[in-house]
This record gives structure tokens, C-alpha cells and sequence, in this order.
């Protein structure tokens, strides 16, 4: 558990995801309007701000933050609903940033410690570590982008498949990656996200949220307004919503592309047919938290260290899908543990509600702890990205036969409308991925249009 000192520090900081600045639409001359306040719409309303522009940032839900936010209510401890992981440790510079401001964060790698299950015995993994190295090699080959940009699951060996610890290691390396399946997986796309020049990932013990909360604290944000519609066929851009029109030379658009995809924001005139090709073929795939709070004693008795990947071997599939759970126990500490579903599972329990998955993880747990699992569960909780509106998903991951699109998501439209948000950048999935794409858009965006 955190102690009073740091819980007061990260609930203070979170004040900051709820805060409502008081932003009229009055002035509505904007040279830019920033429709998001995601980890990229705020990095570019803070680029252009820093360049000296008028800037509005609009956000059709109640808080910053997007799909990166941490609740400190539900548990008493931080719990980040969304991104938890700072990906791409070594060189994240969300990351960095907390670590200059340790009196406020506490930083740190991870360390993956492992708890591996077969039923109700524990046991060392060595059979599982093998399946699950020569899936990782295939799926992270050395030799550059495979030519095929076809579902992973047909270049897997059919022996493979018959192991007994495949569809955990499908869960791993599928669902709770990039957050489909493997028969909805291209490589092409993760050796995409794999260009880059960070390793590792690493931890926020007050939650990635509040770091992102505090790292761009200065950033104003107008809560509560709902994009209807982007007139740009005239001079500038007009964005209608529910709090009244907006006018502005140039627009910046961080919303995922599954809510571009659906609809929810029209565009007059329509925009070029490859737009509406890349948000369909570049779609959200679905990754939860189904989050149980267990007593200390479960973790003393068991000697569970903080932050431990918990395995236990998933039998059984459903649609293809591995019907099973990617764990980590103990989380920096505290009595909250995350059993993170993906895929299409993670799809039928959003549909079956928060009880089914709730009963779901707790019979896993019943399955190899016994019945006296129940005397140390507390409460929980389970995240839905997939039915949120203002998501339609968790994050980004290509079609097969798709991946070349992401491509065109980032191209500007009439030098008027530009595009940001986690799925446009190399390192997509990720929350500084998507900070960076706010700024490459901020830059594009006074480089083509000399605002």
C-alpha cells in the first residue's frame, strides 16, 4: 500500500484530469483547433501554444487524458483504467520526465517476475518459455518485414498448435499485444511498431494518468464539447458541436479511428476515399482490465512479489479466441491485481457485462487457488474501452492486408485538416507514441500552413 503522503501527492495530481477551465467559444478565431485532449491532442495544443498560436483544445468526455487516466476512488490506491505500461522504457520521454520530478514520481523498470501455473500446480516454465520463444522470434524476425501481410496464425507450424501451453501463449503474444488474435494479427504491422530505439518497459507507481496529468498540467482543455461535424470546403474550418460552432484556420484531429470509422464526426465535404480506407483498415482492437482487489494475506501467503506476471494455462478458446487472462499481481505494490483480457474474448465478455467477467476471473482463480480464493477478494472492477463512445476501443491494430494504410492516416487534408493520435505513429499502441504524433502534427501543421 502507498503511504499517506504519496496518496495525497496522486490525488492532487489527478485534480488535474477533472479540472474545467474556463474556455468560452466566444472568441472563435481560432488559427487552430485541437478536437481531443488525449495524450495527443494535448501535446499539440502545448507545441502550438509554445509557438505562439491561438489554440483551442476540445474534449467530448469529462476529464483529460483520453485513454491514459488514473482513478484514485474505485480502490483507494492509484489505478490506471487505461495505459498502464511505460513502453519503450529506456527512451520514453514520458517517462524521462518523471523521473526529473522524482519528489512527485516514482519511476521505475520493470523486473518481470513470473508465476506459472499448470492447473493447480506450480510449476517452472521451461516448456512454456520454449513455445513462447520460438512464437516471439517468428513474430519479431530479424530479416526485415515479411512479404506476406497475412494473418499470423497461418505462418505458425500446425505443432505448435498442438502444445497444451499454445493458447497461453497465444493470449501473450495476441490479445494482450495487440490486443486481437492472432488470425487478426499482421506482422507487418508489428514490425512497424517494433522500429524504434527504446527497450524495455517500466512502471509509475502514482499512475501513468497522473504523470501525463502532470506533464501537461498546463494545458487547457474545454470538457463536455462533442464534435458533430468539420466543414473545411470553404475558408477555414467550421466544427460544429454541441456547445456551438467553432471557426479556426486549420483543425488537428486526435480522435481514435474507430470513432472517425463509425461516423461520429462527419466531414464536409467528404474527405478524400483513402481516409475513410485507412480508418477502416487500421481499427481499435479490444484490451480490458478486469481489476480484483484481494487482501494482503493472499499475497503474503502465496509470496507474491509486486508487479508479477501471473500465468495459468488457458484450455479452452472462444471464436478463436484464447479464453484466458494476462495478469500482473501485486501491482507497485498495493492489493490491486490486473487480469487483462484482449481479443475477441475480451469483445464477448464486454457483451456478457462486468459481472460475467468478474465471475470469469475469479473461477480461473478458483480453479488453481481453490474456494478460499473468496475470502481474500475485496471488490473490482472492469474497464469496457470497447463500448465507450468516445473510443469505440482500446488501441490500434492493422487488418491483415491493411498495415500500409497507417500510412495514410497522417497525410493532411487541403492543408486544413491534420491527423494525431496513437495510430499514426511508428510506435502506435502506445501513449508516448501517441504524445509524439501530437507534436509531429503541431510541427506539420505551421511548416504547410504558415500560421
Amino acid at each position: 500500500m502507498i503511504n499517506r503522503r504519496k496518496f495525497l501527492k496522486t490525488s492532487l495530481s489527478s485534480l488535474a484530469l477533472l479540472s474545467l477551465p474556463k474556455i468560452s467559444l466566444a472568441q472563435n478565431n481560432y488559427d487552430v483547433v485541437v478536437i481531443g485532449a488525449g495524450a495527443s491532442g494535448l501535446a499539440a495544443t502545448s507545441y502550438l501554444m509554445a509557438a505562439g498560436k491561438s489554440v483551442l483544445c476540445i474534449e467530448a468526455m469529462s476529464r483529460k487524458g483520453g485513454r491514459c487516466y488514473t482513478d484514485n476512488s474505485i480502490f483507494g490506491v492509484p489505478y490506471d483504467m487505461g495505459a498502464h505500461w511505460l513502453h519503450q522504457y529506456s527512451n520514453n520521454q514520458i517517462a524521462k520526465f518523471g523521473k526529473k520530478h522524482k519528489d512527485k514520481f516514482n519511476i521505475y523498470k520493470d523486473k518481470e517476475p513470473l508465476m506459472i501455473y499448470d492447473g493447480k500446480k506450480k510449476i517452472m516454465g521451461l516448456k512454456v518459455g520454449s513455445l513462447y520463444s520460438k512464437v516471439e522470434k517468428k513474430q519479431w524476425k530479424k530479416d526485415g518485414i515479411p512479404s506476406k501481410d497475412e494473418p499470423f496464425m497461418n505462418q505458425i507450424p500446425e505443432k505448435w498448435k498442438k502444445n497444451k501451453w499454445f493458447h497461453s501463449i497465444h493470449q501473450l503474444l495476441g490479445p494482450c499485444q495487440p490486443a486481437v488474435d492472432f488470425d487478426d494479427y499482421t506482422l507487418n504491422d508489428s514490425h512497424t511498431n517494433g522500429k524504434h530505439s527504446g527497450e524495455g518497459d517500466g512502471y509509475v507507481k502514482e499512475g501513468y494518468g497522473t504523470l501525463l496529468a502532470y506533464y501537461r498540467r498546463d494545458v487547457p482543455v474545454k470538457l463536455k464539447t462533442v464534435v458533430n461535424e468539420i466543414k473545411w470546403g470553404g475558408k477555414g474550418v467550421q466544427i460544429d458541436t454541441n456547445q456551438g460552432t467553432i471557426s479556426a484556420k486549420s483543425c488537428v484531429v486526435t480522435a481514435s479511428v474507430a470513432v472517425l470509422n463509425a461516423g461520429k464526426i462527419k466531414f464536409s465535404p467528404a474527405l478524400p476515399l483513402e481516409k475513410y480506407e485507412a480508418f477502416d483498415g487500421i481499427r481499435l482492437g479490444t484490451y480490458n482490465h478486469i481489476t480484483l482487489q484481494l487482501k494482503d494475506d493472499f499475497y503474503k501467503e502465496y509470496k507474491v512479489k509486486n508487479d508479477t506476471y501471473f500465468i495459468n494455462r488457458i484450455e479452452n478458446t472462444i471464436n478463436g479466441s484464447p479464453a484466458g487472462s494476462c495478469a500482473t499481481l501485486k501491482i507497485s505494490g498495493t492489493n490491486i491485481s490486473y487480469f487483462d483480457v484482449g481479443g475477441k474474448f475480451a469483445q464477448h465478455l464486454e457483451a456478457e457485462g462486468k459481472d460475467a467477467s468478474i465471475d470469469f476471473v475469479l473461477n480461473r482463480l478458483r480453479s488453481t487457488f481453490g474456494s478460499k480464493i473468496d475470502k481474500y477478494f475485496i471488490k473490482a472492477h472492469v474497464t469496457a474501452w470497447g463500448k465507450n463512445p468516445f473510443t469505440l476501443g482500446s488501441y490500434s491494430s492493422a487488418k491483415p492486408g491493411k498495415s500500409h494504410l497507417r500510412n495514410k492516416l497522417r497525410v493532411p487534408v487541403a492543408n486544413k485538416l491534420f491527423f494525431a493520435g496513437e495510430a499514426t505513429t511508428g510506435v502506435y499502441a502506445t501513449c508516448h507514441g501517441a504524445d509524439l504524433s501530437g507534436e509531429r502534427a503541431a510541427s506539420q501543421l505551421i511548416r504547410l500552413t504558415g500560421i
